[in-house]
Order: structure tokens, then C-alpha cells, then sequence
């Protein structure tokens, strides 16, 4: 229903300028470094490269088809996380919209490393826009990365036991699940523990940490309760780990292009490992070490490493690099005019 037209929200307005993008640009050459020297390798030896490329030619284009359409899915499962939120407040919108603000979102997380933060508010400018109120955008902002932390936190931990099976629990993995342990516990602990404590101001450090004033200012926004809901939660997590899934799927149907079959736990335990390893890493897109550990996670499952590197790239450009032009486009083009229309409550 068209409404009056949205107002500038305080809290998430400036989400896109907390972050010095230029004096973030270098954070690219680590990860590229990495995802060449993990190239040199395979390279230097011939008959793995001729086998690398003679996989290329051969992918068979019906299973990438497949890929394409599981990554959809993955983006309607993200966009179901805040419609879910928005029609608890009554707010009508379209799924194609915030389909659209996935794609933004996605664009924004891999070219700033915010740890899904900086995406996440940037979600909750594009819902205020979308109708919603400031406590409601910053509701969805805050249940999405509850319930990405949650959801990773599952997917790992059904990974570990797997691997503990297999009696194939490396130190290397130990360290990885270490820190990112650290890391799924402390940012929802924080959230949660800021909802509580709203008069809570941080010192001068914290304009260290881009976006932390930002994302204090809108958990000063959300309703009660809101992010501890049942409900909420539960099909929060339902589709978070719907998209991880799906990027598994998209992973073994690479594979299938390729002429390569896995098992199904193998595909989700190394897209698990090697997506954990992507959240701790400070580079943008975890560019780099995303592939190394994908590429070593499937080559221990008996994946020729050709193979492994073969489908892990086909499966980065259908989750980084395609969706990143059109996203970075839209993200461009929607947030740097005035704010459209907005819908109010239905």
C-alpha cells in the first residue's frame, strides 16, 4: 500500500559511510596472494594442469544450471529471515525486493570485511525504506546475524562430529573451530547482552570498530524481546541453515558438472570448513583462505585436488563473483539517490 515516503533512520543512516572503504582496499592482496599461490601449485605440475583444464571444457552445463538455481534459493531463504520479521510487525513487501537486498547485502560483506555486520546494517537502511519502523529494521538487522551465527555455529558442530568419526580432526581444524568459537559466541553474547543494557556507552575505543557506534544505536531501537522470540529464532535458523544447504548442494552439483560424485556428507562437511574458515578471516570474502580450505577439505576426502580446485572456483563464482557486479550495481543505484516511496503497515 503506498504511504507517505520513508524518512532518513538515524540509527542505520550512515551504516555505508562508518567504513573507510579506501583505507580497505589493500585487505584484497593477502587473500590474492594466498589464491595464487594455491594456483601456482596446481600449476606447476603439468599433468594436474592439463587435467585441471581438460575438467573446465568438459563441465556439463545442465548441472550448472542446477548450481544457479539452488543459489536463488539461498537468496529467497535470506530475504524470508526479514519478511518473516516484517510480517510480525504487519509490514507488507515483496519477497523481489528484499530478494534484491540480499543481493546488496552479499556485495557489501565480501567488499568490507564487517564480519556480516556492516552488510547487516545496511539490510536495515533497506528495510526503513521498505515501510518498516527504525525498531523493526533494526530487529531483522540484528535476528539475521543471530541466526547466522546460530545456524554456522549447527552446521559446524554436526562437521566436527563427523570428522571426530573419521578420526580426521586436525590440529590445523582445532585452531580454525577454535577461533571461530570465540567468534559465534561473542557477537550474539554482545548483541543480546547490549538489548539489555541500552544505556550501556562504549569509550573512545570503540571508534576503532567499524559500524559498533552504528549497531549500538539500532539495538536501542528494538523492541523487547524481540530477538529472544521463539519463533522468530527457530525459522530464523530454519532458513539460515537452508542456505548453507543449498551452498553445499551448489558445491556437489559443481562436482557433478565436473563428472565427480561425493558423498553428501562430504560436499556439507568441507562447504562447512572451508565457510568457517571464510568467517574468521579478516579478508574480504575470506579470498583466499575460503578456497585453500574447501580445495585441502576435499582432497582428504579422496577428491583429486584438480578436481577439488576445479569445482571449489565454479562454485566462488557463483556465490562471489557473479552475484558481486549486479549487487555492487544495485547497492550503487539504490542507496546513493533519495528514498523511494515507502509502505506503511498493513
Amino acid at each position: 500500500m503506498e504511504g507517505t515516503r520513508a524518512q532518513p533512520i538515524p540509527p542505520l543512516e550512515g551504516a555505508l559511510d562508518d567504513v573507510p572503504t579506501k583505507r580497505r582496499r589493500g585487505w584484497w592482496i593477502p587473500g590474492a596472494l594466498l589464491l595464487v599461490a594455491v594456483l601456482a601449485f596446481l600449476f606447476s605440475r603439468h599433468a594436474e594442469e592439463k587435467d585441471f583444464l581438460d575438467l573446465l571444457r568438459q563441465a556439463r552445463p545442465g548441472w550448472l544450471l542446477v548450481a544457479a538455481a539452488f543459489q536463488v534459493g539461498t537468496y529467497l531463504c535470506v530475504a524470508g529471515i526479514w519478511r518473516t520479521v516484517l510480517r510480525r510487525s504487519r509490514v507488507r513487501t515483496s519477497l523481489w525486493s528484499l530478494t534484491r537486498l540480499s543481493l546488496m547485502k552479499l556485495a557489501f560483506d565480501q567488499v568490507i570485511p564487517t564480519g556480516g555486520v556492516g552488510g547487516s546494517l545496511l539490510v536495515g537502511r533497506g528495510l526503513r525504506r521498505e515501510g518498516a519502523s527504525a525498531g523493526t529494521a533494526a530487529g531483522a538487522v540484528l535476528l539475521t546475524v543471530l541466526c547466522f551465527y546460530v545456524a554456522q555455529a549447527l552446521g559446524v558442530g554436526v562437521s566436527l562430529f563427523f570428522l571426530w568419526r573419521r578420526a580426521e580432526l586436525s590440529e590445523w581444524i582445532q585452531w580454525l573451530v577454535t577461533a571461530f568459537g570465540v567468534l559465534a559466541v561473542a557477537i550474539p553474547v554482545g548483541i543480546l547482552w547490549a538489548t539489555r543494557h541500552r544505556e550501556w556507552k562504549p569509550g573512545r575505543w570503540a571508534k576503532r570498530i567499524p559500524s559498533l557506534g552504528t549497531m549500538l544505536k539500532a539495538i536501542a531501537e528494538v523492541p523487547p524481546g524481540l530477538l529472544l522470540d521463539p519463533g522468530l529464532l527457530a525459522r530464523g535458523v530454519a532458513l539460515q541453515l537452508g542456505v548453507y544447504v543449498l551452498d553445499a548442494a551448489t558445491l556437489g552439483a559443481m562436482l557433478l558438472a565436473l563428472g565427480q560424485e561425493a558423498s553428501p556428507s562430504t560436499v556439507f562437511v568441507s562447504f562447512m570448513v572451508a565457510s568457517m574458515a571464510e568467517t574468521v578471516s579478516i579478508i574480504p570474502g575470506g579470498v583466499g583462505t575460503y578456497e585453500a580450505a574447501s580445495v585441502g577439505m576435499l582432497n582428504l576426502f579422496g577428491v583429486p585436488v584438480e578436481a577439488a580446485l576445479a569445482s571449489t572456483l565454479l562454485l566462488r563464482g557463483f556465490t562471489l563473483w557473479l552475484p558481486l557486479g549486479p549487487g555492487l550495481y544495485l547497492l550503487r543505484h539504490t542507496f546513493r539517490g533519495g528514498p523511494p516511496a515507502g509502505r506503511q503497515p498493513g
